[in-house]
């Protein structure tokens, strides 16, 4: 009965019309001609490096798009010394996509921010940072993806 239930489950996976959102051999309906980035380097970097596959598209839709990120990190709270015990560190992306057939101009703010507490390490600390704004970058690379999706549909 057990065996039953999972092959009814699996049979209705299959053919509920189920893709994953960031399959990689989707054909992609958007084609980056040129990208140009400002600001931050450490997020630039990133942000253009997992872009890269539209790079490549075959694509009537061929826009330019500009990135503009910035990283700010402010003291939420001292203690008694004035040694700060909590942070915010904030990262937006601004990107701008200009149509090259009709001139047309998209532009769409990506913001994350995440708070956290200080530690007595400030190695433990600075890796700690690092691995905030790894995952924080990530999850914008997963909003802009989404965002380009959708703009794949309108088109």
């Amino acid at each position: 009965m057990r065996n039953l239930k999972y092959l009814f489950i699996f049979l209705f996976v299959l053919s509920c019309g189920y893709t994953p959102i960031y399959q990689t051999d989707q054909k992609l309906n958007i084609k980056l001609d040129t990208i140009n980035s400002s600001g931050d380097k450490n997020i630039n970097r990133e942000i253009v490096k997992n872009l890269n596959k539209y790079e490549d598209s075959d694509s009537n839709n061929i826009f330019d798009l500009s990135i503009n990120s910035t990283k700010k990190e402010d003291v939420v709270t001292k203690d008694k010394k004035g040694n700060a015990t909590s942070y915010k560190l904030t990262l937006e992306v601004d990107i701008n996509l200009s149509n090259i057939s009709d001139s047309k101009s998209l532009t769409k703010k990506f913001t994350k921010d995440m708070s956290f507490n200080s530690k007595n390490n400030k190695f433990e600390l600075d890796q700690y940072r690092l691995n905030l704004q790894k995952n924080m970058i990530s999850q914008i690379l997963q909003d802009i993806n989404i965002y380009l999706r959708n703009l794949e549909n309108d088109l």
